[in-house]
């Protein structure tokens, strides 16, 4: 059934104040309310069809508002992501940054990074309280993986930090290679530091009373600055207080980037 006149009149005036609406709210260049006046003078003016005038304006009005949700929705998830990417460099950014290779990212820096500053200055205040078995090797394991990963020797990086610095000197080295050979070094540090994580919250069960007074640092024989970096760090903590900071330390850097799940069964 046609559209009578005063029907017609009553969804131009509709239209106009949709277009007039979503300017306002969200884009005059988007939702053009002149534009349309210019059409619809054009079309009175030709003496068009009317019916099939405004129908077709309510077509290309529906058509133009799902068009600009749909990049107003693009916009809104890639400043999601840059915002995840912001938060999550913030959250890195405090440990230092230990730039092995020109193509190293951020990410595996500031790893490599917080790595070595706890394998130097924390856990080797859980190692100097362990003398019996099978704690003492346990521990032992720990330190050596730790400096596979982390700890320099003179010039030389760890050994699994050459190994990445290897594959970014090959110039047929593909970027989802160095991706991946990235993220397996993230996942190794990860599951030592749960390990490490769940083994001092093991210590922290035992009890041990001379674990309970101040730590004393006499018989910590490391270098000098290294030792004086523990003092600094744990003066003033008892066994079970260093425990517990170097439970936390591991964890925080385990959060820090995101490697909750990457514990090793």
């Amino acid at each position: 059934m046609p559209l009578q006149e005063q029907e017609i009149r009553i969804l131009v005036t509709k239209l106009r104040d949709k277009y007039r609406e979503y300017a306002k709210k969200h884009s005059p260049r988007w939702f053009d309310v002149d534009a349309f006046e210019d059409r619809l003078k054009f079309a009175l003016q030709k003496g068009m069809n009317l019916e099939g005038f405004i129908l077709a304006e309510i077509t290309n009005f529906e058509k133009i508002k799902e068009k600009y949700e749909k990049k107003q929705n693009a916009k809104t998830f890639s400043e999601r992501v840059d915002q995840i990417i912001e938060e999550q460099l913030s959250k890195i950014k405090k440990y230092p940054e230990i730039k092995f290779h020109s193509r190293a990212g951020i990410e595996i820096c500031r790893f490599f990074g917080a790595g070595n500053s706890f394998a130097l200055y924390d856990y080797p205040i859980v190692t100097y309280f362990l003398y019996e078995e099978p704690y003492k090797s346990q521990s032992f394991e720990f330190e050596t993986r730790l400096e596979y990963l982390f700890i320099q020797s003179g010039k030389r990086y760890p050994k699994r930090v050459e190994d990445h610095a290897l594959l970014l000197n090959r110039k047929d080295a593909r970027e989802n290679e160095i991706e991946k050979d990235k993220n397996e070094y993230l996942k190794e540090g990860a599951f030592v530091l749960h390990a490490i994580a769940t083994f001092t919250d093991q210590l922290t069960q035992m009890r041990k009373k001379e674990w309970e007074a101040p730590i004393l640092f006499d018989k910590l024989f490391l270098e000098k600055d290294r030792k004086k970096n523990i003092v600094a760090r744990y003066s003033g903590h008892t066994p079970y207080g260093a425990f517990l900071k170097v439970k936390d330390m591991a964890e925080t850097i385990i959060a820090d980037f995101r490697l909750e799940a990457f514990r090793q069964r």
